[in-house]
């Protein structure tokens, strides 16, 4: 059974949350994960959107905030320095509508922490502690954050991070359990996680290397009250749901469903996109999703849309005829998957 927790008057139910990655979670991606997790993704996150773009009125910036109801509760992550512009970035993340803001404190992009967001915010605490205060003295909306283990192995400071964050008004932590000089790489440490939720009497959220059912219940201990789910949900958009139901390699082995989800995935990108950046969005989910698949590699070499969809629409129709060198590739794409 899957916890659910609650954020002043917005409950999280179950208590899975969609991780927000930059380039990733638009409004056609999160849509396709709410639609195909019915009742299994209790919030959906944003892309992390620059306050420096947010003010600055860059039209491409705001459209990132975009969202429709049926995507509720909605939460926009902002990333930023400069203490006004970050208290202007939610006033308007409020104006819109959604139903929460997010500080990232977390990111390890060199391109964000060079410019004093992101990870860098842990490095200063005391700066973020004037970001909060001033965040939450403008909005009324529930203002979370969003942090990791540390900068590196010599300051861990997640535990006094969190609780100057609570003692400012954050009404709920998310923390990824790696530090910034880890990015991706070794496990997140989970430890820590159950740490900082001891600590805390707001909701604690944990992130990194939840990717299925099993680790979900391994993770989901003590008093952590829920789980950010990122880079699975683009390996197997199904996972929710599979964490929710129980359910096994639902997806895998089903390329008929794959199709299915690339079809509808089109259908919601055309929406929001032109078809030139619809195909590097098509391709992004597909390069992860249909590991296995014989026409993956096939599909990854075309760069038009309508050159994806006529392939998509021959393998529908059973008209597509690999070559050997595909066969042999995606032989070795999905033994690579496997591994990692």
């Amino acid at each position: 059974m899957i916890k659910s927790y609650s954020v002043r008057h917005i409950n999280v139910s179950p208590g899975l949350v969609l991780s927000p990655m930059s380039g990733v979670t638009t409004r056609p991606f999160r849509r396709l994960i709410k639609e195909y997790n019915p009742g299994a993704v209790g919030l959906l996150v944003s892309e992390f959107v620059s306050v420096e773009g947010m003010t600055r009125g860059s039209r491409r910036t705001l459209e990132m905030m975009r969202f429709s109801e049926e995507e509720r509760p909605y939460c926009v992550q902002i990333f930023g320095y400069d203490v006004d512009r970050m208290r202007d970035a939610a006033l308007m993340v409020q104006d819109i509508g959604a139903d929460m803001v997010d500080i990232n404190c977390g990111c390890p992009a060199p391109k964000v922490v060079k410019r004093g967001g992101g990870c860098e915010l842990m490095r200063q605490p005391d700066h973020l502690r004037q970001i909060i205060r001033e965040v939450r003295r403008a909005v009324s909306i529930p203002l979370t954050l969003k942090i990791r283990a540390g900068w590196d192995e010599s300051s861990r400071n997640a535990i006094d991070v969190a609780k100057m964050a609570e003692s400012e008004g954050i009404e709920a932590l998310a923390i990824h359990g790696r530090t910034r000089a880890q990015l991706y790489r070794g496990l997140a440490d989970w430890s820590l996680v159950k740490e900082v939720a001891e600590h805390l009497s707001i909701p604690v959220l944990g992130s990194g290397d939840v990717i299925d059912g099993a680790t979900a219940e391994e993770r989901l201990q003590g008093k952590v009250a829920g789980l950010f789910i990122g880079r699975a949900s683009i390996w197997n958009p199904l996972v929710f749901r599979e964490i929710v139901s129980g359910e096994r390699d639902t997806l895998r082995n089903n390329h008929a469903k794959m199709l299915e989800m690339l079809f509808r995935y089109v259908d919601l990108l055309r929406e929001d996109f032109h078809d030139s950046s619809c195909a590097g969005k098509l391709k992004q989910l597909a390069s992860q999703m249909c590991r296995g698949a014989i026409w993956r590699k096939p599909l990854l070499t075309l760069n038009t849309l309508a050159e994806q969809i006529d392939l998509l629409r021959r393998v529908r129709d059973g008209a597509f005829l690999p070559s050997q060198e595909s066969l042999e590739q995606e032989r070795e794409a999905t033994d690579e998957g496997i591994a990692a």
